[in-house]
């Protein structure tokens, strides 16, 4: 089942920053995130276990003119 069909976990929320960046607020640890919680479920845990041009839990393409295409680490913040 896709991600977006699935609900957000009970005490999640999604919110948009300034850009329109879509972020999840977890009201029970009062926490942020940049990193679907869905996705826990949807995404493979390792490079190992991706097909294609598939990212496992918690990284994300990005694109900057400048430099071009790169990886964002969620887990580790780099």
């Amino acid at each position: 089942m896709p991600r977006k069909e699935l609900p957000l976990p009970a005490g999640w929320e999604a919110a948009r920053d300034y850009d329109g960046k879509v972020y999840y607020i977890d009201h029970g640890s009062r926490t942020t995130s940049w990193v679907d919680p869905r996705d826990r479920y949807t995404k493979p845990l390792t490079f190992a276990d991706c097909i294609s041009d598939e990212l496992p839990l918690g990284w994300e393409e990005a694109y900057d003119p400048q430099v071009g295409v790169y990886y964002i680490d969620h887990n580790t913040s780099k």
